[in-house]
C-alpha cells in the first residue's frame, strides 16, 4: 500500500518524534581547579557517573579540571550570572559570596578531620547551607582538603619569625590573607593556576596547602620545603547554581542530591587512600618535611579570631567548637 519513499518518511517521523520525546541530555559543566588524579577530582568523576546512572542518562555532568574554566572566584561569579552550572570551590573563596563561611577558614578552628565533618554534617553545617542557598547556590557535598601547611623554596618555617619577608600565596580570602600576615608572612592572593610560574619566576617565595596538592600539581619542582604548621583545615564543596538546579525535574534533582551524598563518602575514601602514600612519594622527589610547634602560630593568629567574633558574633563558632566534644 505504501511506497518505499512513504515508508522511509514514516520511519523518519517516528525517529524524530522519539528524539523530541526523550530529548538530549541536560549538560551541566563542572569547573574545578584541581588536576586529574587528585582524589577530590576523582570524587567528581564518581559523582558524574552516579548522576548519569541515577537519571538514566538524562543529565550529563562534564568536568573541566585543572583551572580550564578559570579560578574559583570566576566560576562562582559565572554561576551567579547563569553562564556556568557547577563548580568545586574551597570554603575560603566562598566567603566572598557567603560571608559567614569565614568561620571555616579560621586558623586552628578544627582539631581533626572527624571534628570538621561532625560540625559540617551537624547544626553548624545546616546553617551554612541555608546561607549558601540564599546566595544563589545549591550545596551538594563536602570534600576533605586535609590541613594546609607552609611550603616554600627558601627555608624551613618553625616559628612565625621565619616567615618575615616571605611572599606566600593564599587563596582569594580576606581572612586567609589576614591570617598569613598575622603569622608573619607577606600574604599574596593568587589563583592556583598561576602559582607554579610565580614560584618559578620569584614572584612568590612559597604558598600554603596540603601534600596531595603539592604532589598532584607537581609544585614540588619549584617549592621543596614543607613545614607542618597545619594552620587551616578548610573543606572543599561541590555546588550547583540555584538557576540550573531549578530547571531540572524533581526526579533529576533528587538523583543529583543522592549522587552528592555518595560522592562525599567516596571523596573521603579516595583522600584517605591517597594521602597515606603521598608524603613518601614527595620525599622521593626531594621534598624536605619539618615538624612545627604550632603554639606560637596559634598565639599569633588570635587577632583574626577577635575580628571574626566582632563581625559575626559567636553562634556559629560556638556550634563548631562544641562539635569536638
Amino acid at each position: 500500500m505504501f511506497g518505499k519513499k512513504t515508508f522511509a518518511l514514516a520511519l523518519l517521523f517516528v525517529f524524530l518524534a522519539a528524539s523530541f520525546a526523550y530529548g538530549a541530555p541536560v549538560v551541566l559543566k563542572l569547573s574545578n581547579v584541581l588536576p586529574d588524579g587528585n582524589p577530590t577530582t576523582e570524587s567528581m568523576v564518581f559523582f558524574a557517573e552516579k548522576v548519569k546512572e541515577k537519571t538514566g542518562g538524562s543529565v550529563e555532568v562534564r568536568l573541566f579540571n585543572n583551572s580550564a574554566l578559570g579560578g574559583q572566584r570566576e566560576a562562582l561569579e559565572s554561576m551567579q550570572a547563569g553562564t556556568l552550572e557547577m563548580c568545586m570551590a574551597n570554603a575560603g573563596p566562598m566567603a566572598q559570596f557567603v560571608p559567614a563561611m569565614d568561620v571555616l577558614s579560621l586558623p586552628y578552628v578544627f582539631q581533626s578531620t572527624e571534628h570538621m565533618f561532625k560540625a559540617l554534617n551537624g547544626k553548624a553545617g545546616e546553617m551554612i547551607k541555608a546561607d549558601i542557598e540564599k546566595a544563589g547556590f545549591v550545596f551538594l557535598y563536602w570534600g576533605d582538603g586535609g590541613s594546609r601547611n607552609l611550603i616554600n623554596n627558601k627555608r624551613p618555617i618553625t616559628k612565625p619569625e621565619d616567615l618575615k619577608g616571605l611572599k606566600i600565596r593564599v587563596m582569594d580570602s580576606k581572612l586567609m590573607v589576614n591570617t598569613l600576615n598575622a603569622m608573619g608572612a607577606i600574604a599574596t592572593p593568587m589563583a592556583q593556576g598561576e602559582v607554579y610560574s610565580a614560584l618559578q619566576q620569584g614572584v612568590l617565595d612559597g604558598w600554603e596547602n596540603n601534600p596531595v596538592t603539592l604532589l598532584t600539581l607537581k609544585l614540588y619542582e619549584v617549592s621543596d620545603i614543607f613545614s607542618w604548621t597545619q594552620h587551616f583545615m578548610v573543606p572543599d564543596l561541590v555546588l550547583i547554581s540555584k538557576q540550573a538546579f531549578g530547571k531540572l525535574t524533581p526526579e533529576q534533582q533528587k538523583a543529583i542530591v543522592e549522587a552528592g551524598r555518595e560522592a562525599e563518602a567516596k571523596q573521603r575514601e579516595y583522600w584517605n587512600a591517597f594521602v597515606g602514600k603521598t608524603v613518601e612519594e614527595l620525599k622521593a622527589h626531594n621534598v624536605k618535611f619539618n615538624e612545627v610547634d604550632v603554639a606560637p602560630f596559634v598565639k599569633a593568629v588570635q587577632p583574626v579570631w577577635e575580628d571574626y567574633r566582632a563581625k559575626f558574633g559567636t553562634e556559629l563558632l560556638d556550634l563548631i567548637i562544641a562539635a569536638n566534644n
